[in-house]
């Protein structure tokens, strides 16, 4: 009985809490440094569009500055191809292991590369660099301070470091716990439960600690508190939903196409040609229409109360959205998080005026309806219901409102899940993979492992293993019958079965997981 307690807090306990902390509070200082930066970047670049249209003879220098910054962004993603797209996508394929990730490049390039996008004036979005700086520091912390025995721990402290980053990013810890287990994993676990939650507690009172001092601002998103619709009125979600829920199929289908046309555009021209391009055209749309720019953070903050006519609406949403595809799919460094939630915010605007206006909904609901635009539109998007129903109840006030917020998000959610498509995340994801795959054979494995003593597995459950991507367990034998049946235990035999286009890398994983194997498996794994 003491062997095995001892035997869980070394191997369990401790490591899951001392790698966590460290991995929430080094994130949050790094984070909350770039989240300063940005914002002093975006301000500058606010005010120089704001200053050339005061004195439109300095278009054509803005043009020519905007793609010099194009093509240093260029030459700094030819040097760290991980600093690509977006952060929160690069970040799954990651913890997921389905590509190698180079974690000094993630903490070092990442925010120079960030930055430039900011200044440039491009609408994408602060939080994917933020979760993908997370991710790195995770995999920093095991690299630096993991030994041997620990190396199991690296995607987990990973999981933990990108929740950081969401937290810190949008001030929303439960959220951030949520999303590790929906966007980053897709499943469920008490140890991945745990190490995101510890990552995110040390991340939130580091953030706040510093903004106590006044370093930093942990506020995200300035939402009044919003009164409770009267039943007679809860059509209105349904039918916003249905909404949400129609554009988001139409906006997924529409960033296929872009994607398609990027790749054919990418194979025949270098991105040192395409990015300088690319930016120069942005400064030319920002310059006419200034809410096309940037991440689209102010942009929700001015559409939380009546503004533009419907028709500069659904102009703003078509321009904004070619642009944030084209821009993501070519490969400049910014995440598609917050410019998915302006999306949300013009759809929910331009129908709470039309709901208002019919009388449908008092004048004092319009904010409602908006926050059920940016939700319900992120959850069908993205795929992510329940992180999108806590955001609105934790970070855009929807605590008044419950109901009506998931009302809205299932009618949505559910017919984009009707429609077969998949979701952005997992679009954007797969494209990486068709680029770091091309041209490769895929090898399959099925082989037996026996768990070594004192390895990663022992003591915890099936369900808690991550395994190397493409992985999956198709046999499960035990060594001695035990009082904790679901744990594992040494001289177990686990059969699994694996697709990858690196088995030396696919073995290494397994390696850190249960143990060295005999020369016979290893043969049939790495042949």
């Amino acid at each position: 009985m003491r062997k095995r307690f001892f035997n869980r807090l070394n191997n369990l306990l401790l490591p899951c809490i001392a790698f966590s902390v460290m991995t929430g509070f080094l994130s949050a200082i790094l984070i909350t440094a770039f989240k300063i930066m940005a914002e002093w970047v975006i301000h500058i670049s606010t005010s120089a569009y704001g200053a050339v249209r005061e004195n439109p003879l300095w278009l054509p220098l803005l043009i020519g500055i905007a793609a010099l910054i194009g093509f240093a962004a260029s030459l700094l993603l030819s040097v760290s191809h991980s600093c690509k797209g977006g952060g929160i996508p690069t970040s799954v394929a990651a913890i997921q292991g389905i590509f190698s990730f180079r974690w000094i490049a993630g903490i070092i390039f990442l925010p120079i590369s960030a930055l430039l996008t900011f200044i440039a004036g491009l609408p994408l979005g602060t939080e994917g660099p933020c979760v993908q700086m997370g991710t790195a520091v995770g995999d920093g912390v095991m690299s630096g301070f993991g030994k041997e025995k620990h190396k199991g721990w690296r995607r987990y402290i990973m999981t933990g470091g990108a929740s950081s980053g969401f937290s810190v990013a949008t001030s929303s810890p439960i959220s951030a716990i949520f999303f590790a287990m929906e966007e980053l994993h897709k499943r469920f676990s008490p140890m991945l439960l745990s190490v995101a939650s510890i990552s995110v507690i040390t991340a939130q009172l580091t953030a706040r600690a510093l903004s106590e001092i006044g370093i930093g601002d942990v506020r995200f998103l300035h939402v009044p508190e919003m009164k409770a619709i009267p039943l007679s009125s809860y059509f209105v979600p349904v039918l916003l939903g249905i909404i949400t829920g129609i554009c988001s199929i139409l906006f997924i289908r529409l960033y296929h196409h872009v994607d398609r046309t990027m790749r054919i555009i990418l194979e025949k021209l270098s991105v040192k040609v395409v990015l300088p391009i690319l930016f120069a055209i942005v400064s030319i749309v920002g310059f006419f229409f200034a809410d096309t720019l940037s991440s689209g953070h102010s942009l929700i903050h001015s559409l939380l109360s009546p503004k533009a006519a419907w028709y500069v609406l659904a102009l703003l949403f078509l321009i904004r959205a070619i642009e944030m595809m084209i821009c993501n799919t070519s490969g400049a460094t910014g995440g598609v998080f917050l410019p998915t939630l302006a999306f949300g915010a013009i759809i929910g605007a331009l129908f709470a005026n039309v709901f208002v206006s019919l009388g449908w909904i008092g004048a004092e609901h319009y904010t409602l309806v908006v926050v059920l635009g940016i939700t319900s539109f992120l959850g069908a998007t993205s795929r992510i219901p329940l992180t999108a129903a806590v955001f609105a109840i934790e970070a855009l006030s929807g605590i008044n409102n419950v109901l009506p917020v998931v009302i809205a998000i299932t009618v949505a959610f559910l017919i984009v899940e009707s429609s077969g498509l998949e979701d952005l995340t997992d679009k954007i994801v797969e494209a990486t993979i068709h680029k770091i795959t091309k041209d490769k054979k895929a090898l399959d494995v099925e082989a037996p492992l026996t768990v070594n003593k004192n390895s990663f597995v022992i003591g915890k459950e099936l369900r808690d293993i991550l395994w190397p991507n493409s992985c999956v367990v198709v046999a499960f034998k035990r060594a001695q019958i035990s009082k904790n049946s679901a744990s594992i235990s040494e001289g177990d035999v686990i059969t699994v079965r694996f697709v990858t286009y690196n088995p030396e890398e696919t073995v290494k994983e397994l390696k850190h997981l249960v143990g060295e194997q005999s020369e016979d498996i290893i043969k049939i794994m790495n042949p």
